[in-house]
């Protein structure tokens, strides 16, 4: 929940949020909450720290993919909450192992390559080309500024390279793909014959005795779930965000106290000569062109003749209208710094050298508040229901915190309903319980047992509930009354299961001992003959093999020459199957490229995937680890 408002507060704001939330935590004291008077730290990877708030906004991440996957909303009983912060954990710790180990191996991302994967980025494109403006704007709503964007980009390049030469190690033999793609294709040549579980019902077969028997050797499966009702008070921000209301006095006194966020930037237009080699040689080029620059050569002629920059060289060296935070900061500083007209010495950068003129100056000036009116009510809209929504979190933990056997006085204070819930286990419920989280809070002992509120729970909707229980029924065994015709119909079945199976197993044995195993089954229309079965066969149907048939006869060692494999097994349904293996046919011709290629492409996957494995656990294996779990709850 504390993740929650960091994630919206920025600036003053988040000033104003940390004193508004020590007030209430003042009584138990600042370390309990935070950890110490620093960031928490969740791992330490031979020295460098992880952050906790860095796993957390990694397990949103890998949390907000899962939802994609599942069309917006994350199954309930597949949401765990403490698994995804720790696979978020794991994979940060996996990324600083790369990093460092990059960094060691001396791995560094071009500049042109850093800005062919931006630009090749549907997101910054209009119109299938790249767009400076939409790239400046999508950043800006993020609060990313394009360098420390271009260095996340180059941080994954490299990281991208270094796992694709690791992977690129692990390649299967061609002798070896043959193989896999014979034994992927193989077919199996088999007859069956199904004793169906139902023509073996004994009705009669189970008395009393036996379901008295059943009920006191398996009390366990005929236990009640214990189950509960809980109250409820659920913070809803959309609510809140819905219920600020301003007036056009607050939005123009917000314009004129925050008049310098709604001008426009300064701008500059410049022009550049750029030579990528960093050396010796870069350095004398660069060199030479300035010197030419200062006898009175034009620029545009020379940065169209020798600049090295693609994007820039045939438009005379132009870059076109700069702000601040659009290029490097090494570049940035040079240009802001730099007087119109006044061309620049030659300056390094990592992606070589260059010379620079700012050949114009648009100074930042205010906009009009009738043009940025609408800017001005929509921060102001969110900065109020920003502070609406700190007051309600710091009420809702306060008086919950503060009165711990009752709903009532947080609820005074928030004025908030509050709800009750259906009953609901520990494993499933409808409505609020339908959310793993509020079960878990619920069936916790301090809520349970202690009869105190809950933590402040976050849910997936962007939500918090506080809940204590209502009502609880312990879990009891079910009269035997209750269940009596249950457990028949459990035993007539696994009674007609085993009938189908001593069946199965008696014609097993009289094919084994039979001269012609063909000759004891000719007249019994009952069996399938010779049918192909594949990996890729289709189950159950009219002409599908049986469900459960398909892999035992996949796992037969193939028969001798001349011979029969012989066997049986039951089939998921209760069903018995008796199978003979006549023969297995490997794909001896030549595959087709394509079911080649195929089977080349699976085993490398798996080649690739198992190499960094083994870098990754060897990069562990070396490294210098601790773990704080602990700081992540």
């Amino acid at each position: 929940m504390l993740q929650a408002i960091r994630d919206r507060a920025s600036g003053w704001l988040a000033y104003v949020i940390i004193g508004l939330i020590t007030i209430p935590f003042a009584v138990w004291g600042l370390g309990e909450y935070f950890g110490g008077s620093g960031p928490l730290v969740a791992a330490e990877v031979n020295g460098t720290d992880i952050q906790v708030r860095d796993v957390h906004n990694e397990a949103r991440a890998q949390r907000d993919q899962m939802a994609r996957m599942f069309g917006g909303q994350i199954p309930d009983d597949l949401l765990d909450e403490e698994g995804i912060r720790m696979q978020a954990l794991e994979t940060l710790i996996r990324q600083e192992l790369l990093r460092q180990a990059a960094d060691s191996a001396g791995f560094k991302a071009a500049g042109d390559s850093i800005l062919r994967e931006i630009r090749g980025m549907p997101v910054f494109q209009e119109g299938g080309q790249f767009s400076r403006e939409r790239y400046a704007q999508l950043l800006n709503a993020q609060r990313l500024s394009p360098s420390d964007f271009e260095r996340d980009i180059g941080r994954s390049i490299i990281l991208s390279q270094l796992q694709g030469g690791i992977q690129a190690t692990g390649f299967p033999a061609d002798a070896l793909v043959d193989d896999f793609s014979r034994l992927r294709n193989q077919t199996r040549v088999a007859s069956w014959r199904i004793f169906p579980v139902d023509d073996f019902d004994q009705p009669d077969v189970v008395d009393d005795e036996a379901i008295e028997a059943y009920y006191e050797a398996n009390q366990d499966e005929f236990t009640t779930e214990e189950r509960v009702r809980i109250a409820y008070l659920q913070l809803d921000p959309e609510a809140l965000e819905e219920a600020v209301d301003v007036s056009e006095d607050d939005i123009r006194q917000h314009y004129e106290v925050n008049r310098s966020r709604y001008e426009e930037p300064e701008l500059r237009e410049v022009r550049q000569i750029r030579i990528q080699d960093t050396g010796e040689e870069g350095e004398a080029k660069i060199n030479e062109l300035r010197d030419r620059l200062e006898e009175g050569e034009d620029f545009a002629d020379l940065a169209e003749a020798y600049s090295e920059d693609s994007l820039s060289a045939d438009r005379g060296g132009s870059l076109g209208e700069i702000a601040r935070g659009d290029l490097d900061r090494t570049l940035e500083t040079i240009i802001f710094t730099l007087p119109e007209g006044l061309i620049s010495r030659p300056v390094r950068t990592d992606r070589g050298w260059f010379i620079l003129e700012v050949t114009s100056i648009q100074e930042a000036r205010p906009q009009p508040f009738e043009d940025v009116r609408d800017e001005v009510e929509r921060d102001l809209r969110d900065r109020s229901a920003e502070q609406m929504q700190i007051d309600a979190l710091d009420d809702l933990m306060g008086q919950a915190a503060e009165y711990p056997d009752s709903l009532e006085p947080a609820a005074e204070a928030t004025r908030l309903e509050i709800q009750t819930s259906d009953w609901f286990t520990r494993g499933s419920g409808d409505g609020i319980a339908q959310h793993r989280s509020i079960r878990n809070a619920a069936f916790d002992p301090r809520v349970l047992e202690d009869g105190h509120n809950s933590e402040a729970i976050d849910l997936q909707d962007g939500s918090t509930v506080v809940l204590r229980i209502e009502e609880h029924e312990p879990s009891e065994v079910r009269p035997l009354a209750e269940v009596e015709d249950e457990i028949r119909e459990r035993l007539r079945r696994e009674a007609a299961a085993d009938a189908a199976r001593e069946a199965g197993e008696e014609l097993i044995a009289r094919l084994r001992d039979a001269d012609d195993w063909a000759d004891a089954i000719e007249d019994d229309d009952a069996w399938q003959m010779e049918r192909e079965v594949r990996r890729d066969s289709p189950v159950d149907g009219d002409n599908g093999v049986p469900g459960g048939l398909q892999q035992h006869l996949f796992r037969l060692s193939a028969p001798g020459e001349d011979a029969v494999e012989i066997s049986g097994t039951r089939l998921g349904t209760g069903d018995f199957a008796v199978a003979i293996l006549h023969e297995v046919r490997l794909d001896e011709q030549e595959a087709d490229a394509a079911m080649r290629q195929q089977a080349r492409e699976l085993m490398r996957n798996a080649y690739a995937s198992a190499e960094f494995r083994a870098y990754l656990a060897w990069l562990e294996s070396e490294a210098d680890i601790t773990r704080y779990p602990e700081n992540l709850d």
